[in-house]
C-alpha cells in the first residue's frame, strides 16, 4: 500500500501553532517560531539540499547556514499567516505597481471566470483573501495530504468563497474544472512545479532552459477564459502585502495560435519571477529540486 502523503511535522503541529499564535505574546511567539525552524531544518536533509541548490542558482553564491535557516523560518511564518485566518486575522494587500496592475484589477472586478496563476512565492495561498474582496468564488487546485491544517484554515476562513479541487484525483479534476468555470467561478493554481501528468513546455529561467507546467494555457484555450498571474511578495513595514501582476492573457478561437501566444506570455511571466527572486531570493519556497533542464 502506498504511504499517505503528508506535510512535514507531527500530526499535532498545526493545532499547536494555532494555539501558540493566539496565546503567546507576539514577540515571544515569533522568537519561538524562528527558533523552531531549526528543528524543521535539522529533520529535512532533502529540503536543505534543494534550498542550497536553488540559492546557488539564483545568487551565484554558496548559501550560508544563517541564510538557509532564514529560508526555512520565512516559510514557517507564511504557514502561520494561513493558520491565523481562522481567527479573522486577514492580511492587507496592495498593488506593487498601480499602473501595471490596472488590467488585473479590471478582470478581478468583472464577472468573468478566470484562471489565476501563481508560484510558491511569498504568501501565495493568501491571494484567496485578496480575490475574495471581489465577490469571486475561487477554486484552488491543491494536493490533498494527510495533515492539511493549512488548507482547513483557508476553507474555514473563506467559507463559501474558497473551495479546493484535489489533483490526487486526476480523472475527476477536468470535470471539476469544467463545472466551476461553467458556473462562472475562477480557478487558482500554482504553475512552478511539474507533476501529476501536467502538460509541459520548455522556457528560459535562471540561466537554463527548463521544463514548466503549461496546463493553465491549455485550460484557457479549452474553456475560453483569460489567464493572469499574481505574486504576493514580502510584507512592507505596515504589514501590507504587495501584489505583483502580469498582463492578462486572452485566448483566441484558434487553439494552436493561442498556445503559441501563451508561450510568449509565460516567458514574460518567468522574467518577472526571475527579477523578483534575484531581488529577494528568500521569496521562493522551493524546497524541491529546481525544474529539470532540457536535455541538450
Amino acid at each position: 500500500m502506498k504511504a499517505e502523503q503528508r506535510n512535514p511535522g507531527p500530526a499535532w503541529g498545526y493545532r499547536f501553532l494555532q494555539w501558540a499564535s493566539a496565546w503567546l505574546p507576539r514577540p515571544l511567539f515569533r522568537w519561538s517560531l524562528r527558533a523552531g525552524a531549526v528543528v524543521g531544518w535539522a529533520l529535512m536533509p532533502r529540503a536543505r539540499a534543494c534550498s542550497r541548490s536553488y540559492w546557488k542558482t539564483v545568487t551565484g553564491q554558496r548559501q550560508t547556514l544563517l541564510q538557509q535557516w532564514r529560508h526555512f523560518a520565512d516559510f514557517a511564518e507564511t504557514l502561520v499567516a494561513k493558520l491565523e485566518l481562522s481567527r479573522g486575522l486577514q492580511p492587507q494587500f496592495h498593488l506593487a505597481d498601480e499602473q501595471a496592475g490596472q488590467e488585473f484589477m479590471e478582470l478581478c472586478r468583472s464577472e468573468r471566470p478566470a484562471l489565476f496563476g501563481s508560484f510558491h512565492i511569498g504568501e501565495a495561498d493568501l491571494m484567496g483573501a485578496y480575490l475574495s474582496v471581489f465577490d469571486r468564488e475561487i477554486h484552488m487546485i491543491r494536493l490533498r495530504v494527510g495533515n492539511s491544517g493549512d488548507t482547513d484554515a483557508l476553507e474555514e476562513a473563506f467559507a463559501g468563497a474558497l473551495k479546493f479541487i484535489w489533483i490526487n484525483q486526476p480523472d475527476d479534476m477536468l470535470f471539476a474544472l469544467k463545472r466551476a468555470l461553467e458556473a462562472g467561478h475562477s480557478i487558482a493554481l500554482h504553475c512552478d512545479r511539474l507533476g501529476f501528468g501536467s502538460r509541459r513546455e520548455a522556457f528560459e529561467f535562471l540561466g537554463a532552459r527548463r521544463w514548466f507546467p503549461f496546463t493553465i494555457y491549455h485550460l484557457s484555450a479549452l474553456f475560453q477564459v483569460p489567464v493572469v498571474f499574481a505574486f504576493a511578495a514580502r510584507r512592507d513595514e505596515r504589514g501590507s502585502i504587495p501584489v505583483v501582476t502580469s498582463p492578462v492573457f486572452e485566448p483566441g478561437d484558434n487553439k494552436a495560435k493561442s498556445l503559441a501566444r501563451g508561450k510568449l506570455h509565460f516567458q514574460a511571466v518567468l522574467r518577472q519571477v526571475e527579477a523578483l527572486l534575484r531581488a529577494d531570493p528568500y521569496l521562493w519556497f522551493n524546497f524541491e529540486p529546481l525544474n529539470e533542464e532540457v536535455a541538450s
